[in-house]
């Protein structure tokens, strides 16, 4: 099996290719790729958390709109914050 690294170029070269499933035209793949470079230039990477790094306190709804605090969580064991867009 390949590493992941491996795995998410090879699922960058298909989507950028614009075939199938995602179909994405080469002006939306330019645009990605400004967007990037534009967060990049801004300089924000180097203010983002870093593995290992603690994150703030954090209070967020969940699936229900119930209220879930960071700190709660985190006496109950580790924890971990996914991001997910969803499905466009």
């Amino acid at each position: 099996m390949s590493n992941l690294n491996d795995r998410l170029q090879q699922f960058k070269k298909n989507f950028e290719s614009g075939a199938a499933p995602y179909n994405v035209t080469p002006e939306r793949v330019a645009m990605m790729h400004r967007a990037t470079a534009e967060l990049k230039a801004s300089g924000i990477e180097a203010r983002a958390l870093k593995i290992g790094d603690h994150a703030p306190d954090f209070a967020l709804l969940n699936q229900d709109q119930i209220e879930v605090r960071s700190r709660d969580l985190l006496r109950q064991g580790p924890m971990l914050v996914s991001f997910f867009r969803g499905h466009w």
